[in-house]
């Protein structure tokens, strides 16, 4: 009899109490059940602990006592993991009960795709639903569309562990990102269009704190891949020049935050002719902060 594969799921926690039973749960409820948890305790000191280990032993614990940012903290955990597969959840989101089963037999049926993602419900706090996306991306090379308007959630992602997966210490808040775009330029991936997990989001997550960083990290990850991938720029033009438009907007949603008008008016500009989206946060600026706020607020609700 064949064993199915192992799969590692990389858990990395840190003061996670609140949802933590939940999240961890629905990897128990999995279809799919030759996996292991490295649960790894970036230094808590609320419950998270002592929910963590309550749990069998197919949760191996790791406890630091000083906490890292997050691509270390990966990358640490990552270091004990012994699976052909390995598989991220953070501790306030959630997976379908087929996650893993889905994965498994789509990449055992293509071996030479490295890695799957899938489709996510969006949800608020308490679990009430906000939105849902489904890939856009055929199965195979995804980087025109991860250019155009990336759609990979380190929580839906399952990647072959016969690759090199390390995640770069030095950014604080899009390691994530960082990662799956170098992947998605060098290997094929399967993209399912299932929902695959529940994303949990909150007003007091690591993205919201980190809006400094947005702009700088996108950035130096495109910078990255067009350096790496110099003919990505010749093959997909406009793809290129909506990454780093992206870049603008995020810088500009920095300087909103901090009350600069002029700069962030100034960092949509350039790209202001690109499409009409752009052109019209463009002439939202002007108007100042209130309403680039209540458009965004508007937005998110359509969405």
């Amino acid at each position: 009899i064949m064993t199915k594969p192992l799969i590692s799921i990389v858990m990395n926690c840190y003061n996670s109490d609140r949802f933590l039973k939940e999240a961890i749960d629905s990897i128990y409820a999995q279809t799919y059940t030759n996996w292991e948890i490295i649960f790894w305790d970036n230094a808590s000191t609320d419950d998270s602990s002592d929910i963590a280990q309550k749990y069998d032993g197919r949760l191996k614990y790791y406890h630091v006592t000083k906490t890292t940012e997050i691509g270390e903290a990966r990358n640490l955990a990552l270091s004990k993991a012994q699976g052909d597969y390995l598989a991220f959840l953070d501790c306030d989101d959630l997976w379908m009960p087929n996650k893993l089963n889905l994965q498994v037999a789509a990449l055992e049926d293509n071996l030479d795709y490295k890695f799957c993602y899938g489709g996510v419900h969006y949800i608020d706090e308490n679990e009430k639903k906000l939105r849902d996306t489904i890939p856009i991306a055929k199965s195979g090379f995804t980087i025109k569309q991860q250019l155009d308007s990336f759609e990979i959630g380190i929580q839906s992602v399952l990647i072959r562990n016969d690759i090199d997966i390390s995640f770069d210490t030095s950014l604080e808040f899009s390691p994530d990102y960082d990662l799956l775009m170098l992947l998605a330029c060098e290997y094929k991936a399967i993209v399912l269009k299932e929902y695959l997990i529940k994303y949990r989001q909150s007003s007091d997550s690591l993205t919201n704190k980190k809006i400094k960083r947005w702009w700088i990290e996108t950035k130096i990850t495109l910078d990255r891949v067009f350096l790496k991938y110099p003919e990505l720029k010749v093959s997909y033009p406009n793809q290129y020049k909506k990454a780093y438009a992206k870049v603008h907007y995020f810088r500009a949603m920095y300087y909103f935050s901090v009350e600069d008008n002029k700069k962030a008016i100034d960092a949509l500009s350039k790209y202001r002719f690109l499409n009409f989206s752009f052109l019209f946060l463009y002439i939202v600026s002007f108007f100042g902060v209130n309403v680039w706020n209540l458009i965004h607020k508007i937005r998110n609700k359509l969405q």
